[in-house]
């Protein structure tokens, strides 16, 4: 057994991440990278400038060879993981394969979450798909010669990016969401409105308040959606149908936890992790997608790069160690998002409840909208729409729970105004 191999199954961003932060003086002979993918390692975020001929791949792809040269890293690409052995500490592949390791690192992601419906349930059909992956890119550009409309279900960030990007192919789009709000997990009403109007006007047909129910298949391919509206009567099973020639799933992730748990590993949603991001096994370490912490999983970037530095820390000790190793905790992360070309920053507790009190200014025309969510005379939620330029300075003040009472009146206009503010009060004080 090679006692000092470090070997990681995926090759995502979270393991990318985990790479670069163990850096070139790592304690490992060998690190060997297990991707299920064709592909060397790319940035997913953007698949969707992908998908719309906006970049390409040697453009998202960060490293090159001599990176992992430097770093004693061996990826193996088309080598999936079909088992991991805790006692041997050994895994085997797809290719009949097995590699010792002294740690072993789990980011193996997670997977669109198609529903179950009609036309889903038994094999996927060939034109439906996720996008998740570079595969569902490649899928969906090579169906544009023959493309005319595609639907996209589910208006989270991935479902919007998609319409987008599909959209820029000069295809007709229609993007169905099942709440009346689209990225209702990171947008209030008002801001959706300014990001539905912005697809509006870019050409898609925005369809909120929806239920796919069923999809029509002729000779394993999608031919129609039919759904339902959210506020009809149960009694009324009537539905509406809109034919289509590609439908996209974005309804949601599952976290790629079978490999795992089929070992011994405890999961439940995803694969659960303590603070040092390490399993039920000391040896094995899991973060991103595919993890679960007290409860809580992932599908945003900052709480995954948090993770990566924990990780890595973790890795990279050798004892005896002169001070304790950091821990992973939940924490308010700044969200920043550019959807469609519209700048959104989201943070914190963005809908007010109960005694919370709001503050906010909109000029929905311009497409700028700022709110404030404040408990007890501190900032808990922010969202900015539009201008985002003091969002960093909001997320400060929400992070350390700063008291505003004395900038409160000038709060929204942003930090430039209350500094300017309280020099000239503070100008008249010493005269």
């Amino acid at each position: 057994m090679n006692s000092n191999s470090l070997v990681i199954i995926g090759n995502g961003m979270a393991a990318n991440r985990v790479l670069e932060e163990l850096g070139t003086d790592h304690p490992f002979d060998t690190i060997h990278v297990l991707s299920d993918e064709h592909l060397c390692h790319y940035n997913r975020i953007m698949l969707s400038p992908l998908l719309a001929n906006e970049t390409t791949l040697a453009a998202i792809t960060p490293h090159d060879a001599s990176w992992y040269q430097q770093r004693g890293i061996h990826v193996h690409l088309n080598t999936a993981v079909e088992h991991i052995d805790t006692k041997l500490q050994r895994v085997t592949t797809s290719t009949h394969n097995t590699l010792d390791y002294q740690a072993l690192l789990i980011a193996t992601g997670s997977r669109s979450a198609i529903p179950s419906m009609p036309g889903t349930d038994g094999d996927q059909p060939d034109n439906v798909l996720g996008f998740r992956t570079m595969t569902d890119v490649d899928a969906m550009l090579a169906a544009l010669p023959t493309l005319k409309h595609a639907t996209v279900i589910g208006a989270g960030l991935l479902g919007v990016e998609a319409a987008v990007g599909l959209k820029a192919q000069g295809v007709e789009v229609t993007l169905m969401h099942r709440n009346p709000v689209l990225m209702n997990r990171q947008l209030d009403a008002t801001a959706a409105t300014i990001l539905q109007e912005e697809l509006t006007q870019r050409g898609i047909d925005v369809r909120t308040g929806v239920s796919p129910q069923s999809l029509s298949l002729n000779a394993n391919r999608a031919t129609a959606v039919h759904y339902r509206l959210r506020n009809q009567p149960d009694t009324d099973t009537t539905t509406i149908r809109l034919d289509t020639d590609l439908v996209v799933f974005a309804t949601g992730i599952l976290p790629n936890r079978e490999l795992a748990a089929a070992a011994g590993i405890t999961t439940r949603r995803g694969i659960c992790v303590n603070s040092h991001m390490q399993t039920s096994d000391s040896h094995i370490y899991a973060l991103g997608e595919c993890c679960e912490f007290e409860g809580q999983t992932y599908g945003l970037v900052a709480p995954i790069w948090e993770q990566a530095k924990i990780v890595a820390a973790g890795l990279a000790a050798i004892p005896p160690l002169a001070s304790p190793l950091p821990r992973y905790a939940e924490q308010q992360h700044l969200t920043k998002l550019k959807v469609s070309g519209v700048d959104i920053h989201s943070m914190g507790q963005f809908e007010a409840t109960g005694h919370d009190q709001v503050i906010q200014l909109q000029d929905l025309t311009s497409g700028v909208y700022k709110k404030l969510v404040i408990q007890q005379q501190r900032i808990v939620g922010v969202l900015c729409v539009g201008d985002v330029l003091d969002s960093n300075w909001y997320f400060d003040l929400l992070s350390q729970q700063v008291d505003i009472r004395a900038i409160r009146a000038n709060l929204i206009l942003g930090k430039g105004y209350c500094d300017n503010n309280a020099a000239g009060l503070q100008h008249r004080v010493d005269a």
